[in-house]
């Protein structure tokens, strides 16, 4: 019984502590905001309740209310695991009175007898429009009404190019960035022909699909970064990237007057967009160029390992040759190593391991040379030690990084005779036999006894059956390959159903943002695979009626279509309630049940 006791009473404490432990309080990343608007501040307590904490002040800002407070629960079975996770918003509204840089300080509560703080933030206040573009904005930035014409003009939507440096030097690494600017909704959004980086080398970096508000040329926008890439630019002079063609769906609002009150209908349009054609100004690195100078730019430093220590004839040794340090590291050249005479050496072998830093910026890793060689003789040997230079883009000189010589001592090891006879084989080896002569008389008996066997055609039937079952599968496989959309369709659910899950997580986390982009990327790609649509054709007007086609009646191709625009148009719209996200995600999985249910005669 007391031990039973014990057990609970452990049980408990672990229980007690893991809750204590999974308690956080952060606060939930704030977006820019234009000058004039309202905005809020949220902070958020997982797993906790606390009193709500105090309204930080915020330069430039002027708090109107707060805090509100919303909660949140979940619970999820996995493998027969009930898991559950509680929340608690504390929301402050905002005024942006002045343009300008905004930090938000850390901010504290008390819960469970301990402290939490939050970590310190920063966001910015953009100016406002400039007054000729002002009276056609509504809400956040984005023009609720269209021109007269429905005209979308080139200051609505841009797609731009940009370099984060002006000027490099050969080699040196700078960051191209594509990205749209947007006063609308966009429902799709598709790539007919990408800009091409013609003179550079190319590392792509991983984007997210999260919009912010940026202001640039007088004018407020939502922007979201589209591709963004890490270029090494392998030639002087200026380089030119050429603009790239983008069909774009917008969403406009017009105004319709039903009696008593107005309401307004989206209506989307079709337009054809171009990124601009951006360039940069590569410098020649400076002449004349250092002796040893392979092309490496960037900074480095350079050692050397031996191994092993104790070094013997007829016995491998290693000789490494190690470049660290940041940028062009992943495309350096081999360093050339002489060995002395006397000794044999092998084709050596190179290990880069890069890694990309400052946020995308860079690169940095090291750059091992592995040489293999193989001492002859004895007596004491000197490796030279390979100097090794490389361009300082910073000090804008070429350094060079003196490497010192490696002396290494060959004792004697096990010699290897020139001639061996057949006596001097080990019995223990069984993988060297002695050279059988052939004796007189018995030539015929020893080259014909394997065919003479009936194992031996045993075995070559075997073989020629293996050869033609092969075939037949080889042949199948090439048929089932050459079925794409059958293929496509087998896969359509249970890809969607994969992509569903993750979706499910960025909703259960309260990643909106996420959670609407992963959601629109997981229905796009269902229905391209389910409807047999490529890619260039997939558009809102082709999935309707390839729906019709597939035997979904109109009411739920309604519904289809309806989570497509939600989506899309979510991604460029201010923050959601949860409510919304869990709406819209079952309807998400409902619209997919549909498509899965209709009975194909």
């Amino acid at each position: 019984m007391y031990r039973n006791r014990f057990l609970l009473f452990i049980i408990l404490s672990l229980t007690f502590c893991a809750s204590v432990f999974a308690q956080t309080f952060s606060i939930v990343p704030p977006r820019n905001v234009v000058e004039g608007r309202n905005f809020n501040i949220t902070f958020r307590l997982s797993d906790g309740e606390a009193n709500p904490p105090s309204a930080p002040e915020l330069a430039g800002c002027t708090l109107l209310y707060g805090p509100s407070t919303s909660t949140m629960q979940s619970t999820q079975i996995i493998n027969g695991k009930m898991s559950s996770t509680y929340s608690i918003d504390y929301s402050f509204t905002y005024r942006a009175d002045t343009a300008g840089d905004v930090d938000v300080p850390a901010v504290s509560v008390s819960c469970n007898g301990k402290t939490f703080t939050s970590r310190p933030s920063h966001f910015k206040i953009l100016p406002g429009d400039n007054p000729q573009s002002s009276a056609q904005q509504g809400h956040g930035g984005i023009p609720s009404q269209p021109t007269p014409s429905g005209r979308i003009s080139d200051d609505d939507l841009l797609v731009r190019v940009s370099f984060s440096k002006s000027s490099v030097y050969e080699q040196e690494p700078v960051v191209a960035t594509i990205k749209v600017y947007t006063k609308y909704d966009i429902s799709s959004f598709l790539p007919t022909s990408q800009p091409a980086f013609e003179g550079f080398l190319m590392e792509e970096l991983p984007v997210t699909l999260e919009t912010s508000m940026e202001h640039y040329n007088g004018q407020n926008y939502h922007t979201a970064v589209l591709k963004k890439l890490l270029l090494y630019p392998q030639r002087s002079g200026k380089l030119s990237v050429n603009s790239g063609s983008y069909d774009v769906t917008i969403v406009q609002y017009e105004t319709v007057n039903m009696g008593f009150f107005r309401t307004q209908r989206p209506v989307e349009r079709q337009v054809t967009t171009s990124s601009n054609a951006a360039s940069i100004l590569v410098n020649a690195l400076p002449e004349p160029r250092p002796v040893g100078f392979s092309g490496a730019v960037g900074s480095f430093t350079v050692e050397t390992e031996l191994d092993p220590e104790i070094i013997r004839t007829n016995e491998a040794a290693v000789y490494t040759y190690i470049i660290k340090g940041r940028g062009n590291i992943k495309y350096l050249n081999e360093p050339t190593v002489q060995f002395p005479s006397g000794i044999d050496t092998y084709t050596p072998k190179t290990d880069i391991k890069a890694n990309i830093i400052g946020g995308g910026s860079n690169m940095s890793g090291s750059y091992r040379t592995n040489f293999t060689f193989v001492p002859q003789e004895i007596g004491n040997f000197t490796i030279e030690g390979v100097p090794f230079v490389y361009f300082n883009p910073e000090s804008r000189k070429y350094e060079t990084v003196d490497v010192p010589n490696t002396d290494i001592k060959v004792l004697k090891g096990n010699s290897v005779a020139s001639a061996v006879r057949q006596t001097d084989i080990d019995n223990s080896i069984d993988d060297i036999l002695h050279i059988k002569a052939i004796v007189p008389g018995n030539q015929h008996r020893e080259l014909s006894y394997h065919f003479q066997s009936g194992f031996y055609w045993m075995a070559y039937m075997l073989v020629a059956i293996i050869l033609i079952l092969l075939i037949v599968i080889y042949r199948r496989h090439i048929r089932l390959e050459a079925d794409v959309a059958g293929r496509k369709l087998a896969k359509a659910n249970r890809v969607a159903n994969k992509r569903l899950k993750e979706a499910r997580e960025y909703m259960n986390r309260h990643e909106n943002d996420k959670f609407y982009a992963s959601l629109a990327r997981t229905l796009w790609g269902y229905l391209s695979d389910k409807l047999s649509i490529s890619a260039s054709q997939l558009t809102r007007d082709n999935v309707s009626l390839k729906l019709e086609d597939y035997g979904l009646d109109g009411e739920k191709t309604h519904r289809v279509l309806n989570v497509l625009d939600e989506c899309e148009m979510a991604r460029f719209t201010p923050v959601h309630s949860d409510d919304e996200v869990s709406k819209i995600y079952a309807e998400a999985c409902e619209a997919i049940n549909s498509i899965e249910n209709v009975k194909k005669h």
